[in-house]
């Protein structure tokens, strides 16, 4: 009974397994490219920048954080040259 269930257990796994990879991924969005080069007033900006956000907020996270960090390695820099 034991060695049955655990073989079944492991046939649904596999069969989960393949199902993932089979599964259709989301498309990837992107930001048409004549929003990026037509934004030059600051509505047309702030409307990018909500665009953005909403639809891309892992990207949005991982890019202020670095931002962050490269900007507390400059404070850092500075405060070892004065």
């Amino acid at each position: 009974m034991e060695i049955e269930k655990n073989r079944q257990m492991s046939d649904d796994d596999d069969v989960k397994a393949n199902l993932k990879k089979f599964k259709p991924k989301k498309p990837k969005i992107t930001v048409p490219a004549e929003f990026l080069d037509n934004a030059k007033s600051y509505e047309d900006k702030l409307m990018l920048v909500k665009f953005l956000s909403e639809k891309e907020k892992n990207r949005v996270v991982l890019i202020f954080k670095k931002m962050i960090s490269q900007g507390i390695q400059e404070a850092k820099i500075k405060k070892g040259l004065k």
